[in-house]
C-alpha cells in the first residue's frame, strides 16, 4: 500500500503594487525636470504651501475637490503629464460624500411628512455648508494673493527728471555743424569691407550637451520651446523679444543669441538651475 500525496491548490498570484499616488506623481515629474518647490510656485501661480501639501497628498489642508482638481490640472500643464491618470489617481482615494436625507415636514393641515425632530439637524447642516463653501473662497483668495505679488512691491519710484521735460536752446544759440571735409580725390578713397551677414534678430540657439529641462516665453507670452531635451539635441528658434529663459541643467546647455554666445555662469543657481532674459541688459 503507497501513501500519496494530495496536490495541493496552487499558490494565488501576488496582488499587482497599487497605482502611486497623485502626490508621488507630481513630485517625480517636478524632480526629472529639474525644478524646484519655488519654479513650480512661480509657474502655477500656485502658493508654496498648498503644492507641498498636493506632494505629501495631504488631503485635509486643501480645499474642496472641485479646486484641488484644479490645482492638478496646473501642475500637469507645466509638466507635461497625463492630465486625466493624474486626476482619475485623486479621485479613486478621494470618497464621494454621501448626501444628506432631506428634512421631514409638519403641514398646516396636521399631516405629518415625518418627524420634526430633524429639522433643526438639517438647518445645521445647511449652516455647515454655507460656512464650508465661505472657507474655501477666503483660503482660494488667499492663494491666488500668496502667488501674486502686490502691486506695491514691484513699483519703483521714477526719479523727478525723469519727467521734467527737456528745455532746446534757442535756434540761434545752436552751433552750426562743421562742413564736410571735402575728399581730394575719389579714386584714393578705399572701398568698404564686406562683413560677415548677421543673424536673424530674436534667433536663438541652445546646444544640449546633457539632459535638461528648457522653456522659452516671447514678449507675448506664448510658448516657443518647453519639455525635456536629451544631450546632443540642437534647438533653434526665433522670437519677438525680449526672450523668458528657464534651465533646469544649466551646465549642459550652450546658449547662442543672434549669432553670439552667451555666459550664462552668472544665472546659475546653487542647484544647476538658470533663468534670465534675453538680449541680456
Amino acid at each position: 500500500m503507497t501513501n500519496e500525496t494530495p496536490d495541493l491548490p496552487p499558490e494565488p498570484a501576488p496582488a499587482p503594487p497599487p497605482p502611486a499616488s497623485p502626490g508621488t506623481m507630481i513630485r517625480e515629474a517636478r524632480e526629472q525636470a529639474r525644478l524646484s518647490i519655488d519654479d513650480m510656485a512661480a509657474h502655477t501661480k500656485l502658493a508654496r504651501p498648498t503644492l507641498e501639501a498636493l506632494e505629501r497628498d495631504d488631503y485635509q489642508s486643501l480645499l474642496e475637490p472641485v479646486y484641488v482638481r484644479g490645482y492638478y490640472r496646473k501642475c500637469a500643464k507645466v509638466l507635461e503629464m497625463d492630465e486625466e491618470r493624474l486626476i482619475a489617481a485623486y479621485n479613486a482615494r478621494v470618497a464621494p460624500r454621501t448626501p444628506e436625507a432631506p428634512a421631514k415636514l409638519r403641514l398646516a393641515s396636521g399631516t405629518e411628512l415625518g418627524s420634526t425632530s430633524r429639522l433643526p439637524v438639517s438647518m445645521a447642516v445647511l449652516a455647515a455648508v454655507v460656512a464650508v463653501i465661505v472657507c474655501a473662497f477666503i483660503w482660494f483668495a488667499r492663494d491666488d494673493r500668496q502667488a501674486y505679488p502686490p502691486a506695491s512691491a514691484v513699483l519703483e519710484e521714477v526719479p523727478l527728471s525723469a519727467v521734467q521735460p527737456t528745455v532746446e536752446p534757442p535756434a540761434a544759440e545752436m552751433a552750426t555743424p562743421p562742413e564736410p571735409l571735402a575728399t581730394p580725390d575719389a579714386t584714393l578713397v578705399p572701398a568698404p569691407t564686406p562683413e560677415v551677414a548677421a543673424a536673424p534678430p530674436g534667433s536663438l540657439r541652445l546646444r544640449f550637451t546633457q539632459d535638461s529641462w528648457v522653456r522659452i516665453d516671447d514678449v507675448a507670452g506664448r510658448v516657443l520651446l518647453s519639455g525635456l531635451r536629451t544631450a546632443g539635441t540642437v534647438e533653434t528658434i526665433q522670437g519677438q523679444a525680449p526672450l523668458s529663459v528657464f534651465l533646469g541643467n544649466a551646465p549642459g546647455t550652450e546658449v547662442e543669441y543672434e549669432g553670439r554666445v552667451v555666459n550664462i555662469s552668472a544665472f546659475t543657481r546653487d542647484n544647476n538651475t538658470a533663468r534670465f532674459t534675453l538680449p541680456l541688459p
